[in-house]
C-alpha cells in the first residue's frame, strides 16, 4: 500500500486576566478617558504587575490537518 504524509497541527492558547481598579477625575470622560487609561503610565505599570501575578488559563485546542498532495485541509 502506497502511503503520503500529512500534517497534524495542534494549537491551544493561555490567556492570563487581570482587573484593576483606576481613580480618575469626575469629569474625564468618553475619548478623553480612554486615552487616559491608554496612556497613563502608573495604570500600566498595575496592569503589568496584575498579569505578572495572575495564573495561566488554557483554553480550547483547535486542531488542523494539511494534505498538500490533494490540496486538501482544515480543521478536525
Amino acid at each position: 500500500m502506497a502511503t503520503r504524509k500529512v500534517t497534524v497541527t495542534a494549537t491551544r492558547t493561555y490567556i492570563k486576566t487581570t482587573t484593576i481598579e483606576v481613580e480618575v477625575d469626575e469629569n474625564i470622560t468618553g475619548e478623553a478617558l480612554q486615552n487616559h487609561l491608554a496612556h497613563d503610565k502608573d495604570v500600566d505599570a498595575k496592569i503589568e504587575e496584575g498579569i505578572g501575578q495572575a495564573s495561566l488559563n488554557g483554553g480550547d485546542t483547535e486542531y488542523q490537518y494539511s494534505d498538500p498532495e490533494n490540496n486538501d485541509g482544515g480543521h478536525l
